[in-house]
């Protein structure tokens, strides 16, 4: 059975028919990572979901501390074991996200509805987990790196996705969030 954390939708910077895929963690490891990937979820209107045993507790001061503001906005659910979530969503294409990956990333033909799944930090998807999944994506690199970080790779194929479904139609309103760090100076 899933835990449901937050199930209430944020305002989006983008238009309101714009929803993000929902993207699924396998046992994620590293809290500053999750809270990363959490705060783009709430930017881009994406479920997030984490499956297995995290390496950190969902509540820890780490993960809120990445997330700052966007916490209660989140839509976060877990489930104890991948399969458990995937018996739920029997409809949804499931799509790997490895280094291993069969097609690019960057110019997959998306569809409204994919689900992204990624592994974690340290061993990415388990081997078993990938044979079962008819879909492997990778992101390209050419330099001398073993791997990308988990939060950069999820905001990459997350905004790939959103140009090939979406692409002119997302849109940000610029006076929707403004900045609030920032005061201009009165000149004398």
């Amino acid at each position: 059975m899933a835990n449901r954390t937050t199930t209430t939708p944020s305002p989006s910077s983008t238009s309101p028919d714009v929803v993000g895929p929902t993207i699924v963690l396998h046992r994620p490891q590293i809290p500053q990572n999750t809270g990363n990937i959490s705060r783009l979820c709430v930017a881009i209107g994406s479920p997030l979901v984490i499956t297995g045993n995290a390496g950190f507790q969902f509540d820890s001061a780490a993960v809120r501390r990445a997330g700052l503001d966007h916490w209660e906005h989140l839509q976060f659910t877990h489930y104890p074991k991948f399969s458990s979530f995937a018996r739920v969503h029997p409809q949804r294409r499931l799509l790997a996200v490895t280094k291993a990956g069969s097609y690019n990333a960057l110019t997959f033909a998306y569809a409204p509805g994919d689900v992204l799944v990624f592994g974690n930090e340290t061993m990415g998807l388990a081997p078993a987990l990938l044979k079962s999944l008819p879909h492997s994506l990778y992101l390209p690199m050419t330099g001398p790196v073993r791997s990308l970080n988990l939060a950069n790779s999820v905001a990459v194929v997350a905004y790939a996705y959103l140009n090939q479904v979406y692409g002119s139609g997302l849109d940000m309103s610029p006076g929707a969030y403004p900045r609030t760090y920032f005061k201009r100076r009165k000149h004398a």
